[in-house]
């Protein structure tokens, strides 16, 4: 994660620390997988290029998903750390300030954008997600708890827990998750020095019945998404530069994980340690956020590189949200940026149920403008 002064990321930090493998542990969590080491993803650095925007040769534009002269531009500024972009059934785009303790729905207006504060108060949390039926979930960073943001229609929100505990403690670290079409969340926990059992991949229903831990290969396992059929999931390491790819067998189920592709490919690889968030697009590629080489990089679904996206600040997530579904949403430390693409985007809510609305809560939203204009992309 990105290093700020908050005492809250202090907190992540100390919970992200990686972790070696140990054995199961004594209330029968799996046992962590050792830091698999099989055949590595391709691993050749990209060209240099002028571009923010440029494929694999360097060339600017990413043939098919990002025309030539585009570039990312930043419409929201002032946060302390902006993280788990999502959308909803029709596009409209919500994210955190992990830092901050916040969550906001981004506004579009014809003087540009705004960010409406919803929740104050979120404990941690990390990532976001709608689940076709039209409700919105998040993951606590510090409580380790699964929650639903209940949405009011006074454009207010509050937060409740769905899942408190499992296997009757908190488990701190949970990052990001992924909704399914049939009712599932998916959820990563980076672990716990003191309880390193805690890390891995998990399950539940959005009923929140008794949760699932899958044993995983990674070292700290980050953003989590699936394939646009549902059949493989794919979870990113931020403790080391890999996408991993899993069969999805069914609900709370998966087949054994692979590497899938190299984030080795950007910036300085003695400094570039793993990656953060990521999203997919309608036709399967994975647009992965790499902090520390200030990029978002796009792979095809067989982990091929096509290109990839410079960002101004340490990108920390993105997501494919707007009206049209090709707008891509990046968090990036105190901004969101926005790149227009070429291709729709993929996220479980898209076409599914509107977003749940319940009566309205008491205090109104505050509000974080967004800057008269961007700054020039590097």
């Amino acid at each position: 994660m990105i290093t700020t002064t908050s005492a809250s990321l202090a907190v992540l930090l100390s919970l992200a620390q990686a972790v070696p493998a140990t054995p199961p542990a004594a209330d029968g969590a799996p046992k962590p997988q050792a830091p698999a080491a099989p055949a590595a993803p391709r691993s050749v650095p990209l060209p240099a290029s002028a571009s923010p925007v440029a494929d694999a040769a360097g060339k600017a534009g990413i043939e098919g998903l990002v025309a030539a002269d585009a570039r990312p531009d930043l419409i929201i500024k002032g946060l302390e750390f902006a993280e788990g972009p999502t959308a909803d059934a029709f596009g409209e785009t919500y994210f955190c300030d992990l830092s901050g303790a916040a969550v906001y729905r981004v506004v579009r207006s014809a003087t540009g954008y705004r960010a409406d504060r919803i929740v104050t108060a979120s404990n941690g949390v990390a990532g976001l997600a709608f689940s076709r039926a039209g409700r919105l979930y998040g993951t606590q960073m510090f409580s380790g708890a699964i929650v639903e943001v209940e949405l009011f229609t006074d454009g207010t929100a509050r937060l409740r827990n769905v899942i408190e505990r499992i296997g009757g403690e908190a488990r701190p670290g949970c990052n990001d998750l992924v909704t399914t079409a049939d009712g599932g969340i998916w959820w990563t926990n980076m672990g716990d020095r003191r309880k390193p059992n805690r890390r891995g991949i998990y399950y539940s229903t959005e009923a929140g019945g008794e949760p699932v831990q899958v044993a995983s290969p990674l070292t700290q396992p980050n953003g989590i998404r699936l394939s646009p059929d549902g059949t493989s999931l794919y979870a990113v390491d931020y403790g080391a530069p890999v996408v991993w790819k899993f069969p999805v067998l069914g609900p709370g189920k998966l087949g054994d994980g692979v590497p899938l592709a190299s984030l080795a490919i950007v910036g300085d690889p003695a400094k570039v340690r793993g990656g953060d968030g990521m999203t997919v697009d309608s036709k399967g590629n994975l647009w992965v956020a790499v902090p520390l080489a200030n990029a978002v990089v796009v792979f095809d679904p067989a982990g091929k590189p096509l290109g990839r996206v410079i960002v101004p600040e340490y990108p920390s997530n993105c997501a494919f949200g707007g009206a049209d579904g090709k707008t891509l949403f990046i968090t990036a430390r105190t901004g969101v940026y926005v790149l227009p693409t070429l291709v729709d985007g993929f996220w479980t809510a898209r076409g599914g149920q509107p977003a749940v609305q319940q009566p309205p809560a008491a205090e109104p939203p505050a509000s974080i403008a967004a800057p008269a204009a961007p700054p020039a992309s590097k």
